[in-house]
C-alpha cells in the first residue's frame, strides 16, 4: 500500500504520542542538540490539533515524555504511521552525527514497541544515511534521484511502507497532496513500490537545503513550480510558528525559575540545579531564535 496518509486526519493522542517519541529520543541522551531541534520542528505540523494539544507538544522542548508510553500508546496505529516513525526516530538519533549508548537502546525499545524487524530496521538506516548524505554533500540531481531510488527500493524490498517516507523529518517540507500533485512528474520508478513522486525534491524541501532546487522544479509546469513554492512558503510559516509557541514557552519557564532562585530560601544544591538547568533551556532557547531568524530570512517573512 503506497498511498499517503494525511497526518493531519491522525487522531489527536496519535499525534501527540509521535511527536512525542520524536523528543523523547532526543533527549534520550539527557540533552537536545540544535541538528534534532530543527529536525523535529522541520516537520511538525500542527494544523488542526487543539490549542491544549499544541502547548503541550511545544512543552516537550522543556521536557519530553516518556519514549516507552508514546510507543506503546500507537503499537495499534495505522502501518504507515508506525514505520514512519521509526524512520523519524533513527534519523533524529543520528541527526547529531553521534549515536551514544542511551540512544542504541532507545531504537531497539522503538523496534520492538513498533514491530520492525531487523531487517527492515538495517533499511530505514541505509535509507538514513544516504538522505544524510544528500544532505551533506549537496545535490546532484541524477545521483540524488538514483541514491533515494536504491534506498527505497530498498524499504520496499522489506516491506516498508513507501508512502512512510512522507512521514520522514527529511521530506515532511511538503504535504503528502503537494507531493503528489506538485511532483508527479519527477516521479521515480523503484520497480517494487511503484511511482515514487519526487521524493529527491521533497527531501531537499523538507530539509531546507536549496541547492539545485529550482532546476529540479523546472518541469515545464509553472503552475505547479508556484504551488511547490507556495507549498514550501506556507511550511516553512508553520515551522516558525510553531517553533515561536515553544520558545514563549521556554521563556516562562526560565522567567520562571528565575523567579523561584530569588524569592526563595533553597538549599546550596537547589540552588545549583536552578542555575544549570536555566543554563540548559537559555541554550535550548538561543538556537531556537536563531533558527526562526534564518527561516525568516529565507523566505522573506515578516
Amino acid at each position: 500500500m503506497n498511498e499517503t496518509l494525511d497526518l493531519a486526519k491522525v487522531s489527536e493522542s496519535d499525534r501527540l504520542a509521535f511527536y512525542g517519541a520524536l523528543f523523547a529520543i532526543a533527549f534520550a541522551d539527557n540533552s537536545i542538540d540544535k541538528e534534532e531541534v530543527e529536525l523535529i520542528f522541520g516537520m511538525m505540523d500542527l494544523e488542526g490539533m487543539t490549542e491544549s494539544a499544541k502547548r503541550q507538544v511545544q512543552s516537550y522542548i522543556i521536557e519530553p515524555p516518556s519514549l516507552w508510553a508514546c510507543l506503546r500508546s500507537l503499537e495499534v496505529a495505522d502501518e504507515q504511521l508506525r514505520y514512519g516513525l521509526m524512520i523519524n526516530l533513527v534519523d533524529t538519533a543520528w541527526a547529531n552525527d553521534e549515536l551514544d549508548s542511551n540512544e542504541e537502546e532507545a531504537i531497539i525499545l522503538a523496534q520492538r514497541e513498533l514491530k520492525i524487524s531487523n531487517e527492515q530496521l538495517d533499511a530505514i538506516k541505509k535509507f538514513i544515511q544516504k538522505v544524510r548524505e544528500i544532505r551533506v554533500r549537496g545535490l546532484d540531481d541524477n545521483y540524488a534521484a538514483d541514491a533515494i531510488k536504491t534506498a527505497a527500493a530498498g524499504l520496499s524490498a522489506v516491506g516498508v511502507p513507501v508512502a512512510a517516507v512522507w512521514f520522514s523529518g527529511s521530506v515532511i517540507g511538503l504535504s503528502a497532496a503537494g507531493i503528489t500533485s506538485g511532483l508527479a512528474g519527477l516521479g521515480a520508478l523503484i520497480g517494487i513500490g511503484g511511482m515514487i513522486p519526487g521524493i529527491g525534491v521533497a527531501i531537499l524541501l523538507g530539509t531546507g537545503i536549496f541547492m539545485g532546487v529550482n532546476a529540479l522544479l523546472d518541469t515545464g509546469d509553472k503552475s505547479k513550480k508556484a504551488q511547490l513554492q507556495a507549498e514550501k512558503e506556507r511550511k516553512a510559516q508553520l515551522v516558525i510558528k510553531n517553533m515561536q509557541g515553544a520558545i514563549n514557552q521556554l521563556v516562562e519557564q526560565i522567567a520562571g525559575l528565575q523567579e523561584k532562585a530569588i524569592n526563595l530560601e533553597v538549599s546550596a544544591s537547589d540552588a545549583a540545579a536552578n542555575r544549570e538547568a536555566i543554563r540548559l533551556l537559555t541554550e535550548r532557547l538561543k538556537f531556537m531564535q536563531q533558527s526562526i531568524a534564518k527561516r525568516k530570512q529565507a523566505f522573506g517573512a515578516a
